[in-house]
């Protein structure tokens, strides 16, 4: 979105965002989410980026702070930022003209730490030869996924990690629909669930993916069936869009 943002505000942004970065050792994790969703919202605007796996939990809160953020102005996100930086550290703007709030060149540092912040995959990089048959199926890999489970005897596309989780468990997490309809098509169980008694659906529901939610309703996943809480995939909180498939669905 455009917003009419003058060139003082953004300095003293951008000069709050460097005393960020220098000291964020001082903040808490409640504090640093404040700064990272501003950050955010004044840089990228509204948060349409899907929302991370169940097991991201930093990129979850992460994400849903900035979510909560909504339609927010750009120019009232930066207001924001600067005002609550003025709230916990009143001294900041005396304390960034010293060295230890400059790059060594005497240079104000541009961009706070938030903008190297990312919420992408935190899984550990793993060497091709290492992978399993989950860690492919985690990259989206299709190809491999399709050519190991062909070398199998059994009925290894409902194999069961640790956690209970199978193949189309993890793909849904990470809303991966190729994937999702590969799987489907070599007779992967829809509604399996795991040691928490989450379904496939609740994974896609929770994490909202909402293209992977329209497939397992389209392929038939069971509504019914109760996690631990007690809740089936339609209770659970997500988005209006998905909560829209799920009144279609039913009035279908």
């Amino acid at each position: 979105m455009a917003d009419d943002v003058d060139d003082d505000l953004t300095e003293l942004f951008e000069g709050a965002c460097n005393y960020i970065r220098q000291s964020s050792g001082m903040f808490d994790s409640e504090k640093l989410l404040y700064f990272y969703s501003r950050y955010k919202q004044a840089t990228e605007g509204r948060c349409n980026t899907n929302k991370p796996g169940i097991f991201d939990f930093q990129g979850k809160h992460k994400w849903e702070a900035w979510k909560k953020l909504g339609d927010m102005s750009k120019k009232a996100a930066m207001f924001q930022y600067i005002t609550f930086l003025g709230n916990v550290d009143p001294e900041w703007q005396k304390k960034i003209d010293k060295p230890d709030c400059r790059d060594g060149s005497g240079d104000n540092v541009g961009r706070g730490w938030v903008s190297v912040s990312t919420m992408s995959n935190t899984d550990t990089e793993i060497a091709d030869e290492n992978k399993t048959l989950f860690d492919w199926c985690k990259d989206g890999n299709t190809t491999q996924v399709q050519n190991i489970l062909a070398d199998c005897d059994g009925n290894e596309v409902n194999i069961a990690d640790e956690s209970g989780m199978t193949l189309l468990h993890w793909a849904c997490d990470r809303g991966l629909s190729e994937m999702v309809e590969v799987l489907i098509k070599l007779k992967a169980d829809i509604n399996a669930q795991d040691l928490e008694q989450q379904t496939p659906l609740h994974f896609a529901v929770c994490c909202e993916q909402e293209d992977v939610v329209r497939q397992l309703l389209q392929n038939g996943a069971n509504l019914s069936l109760k996690d631990c809480d007690g809740l089936n995939p339609a209770e659970l909180d997500t988005s209006i869009e998905i909560k829209n498939l799920f009144e279609k669905h039913n009035k279908s």
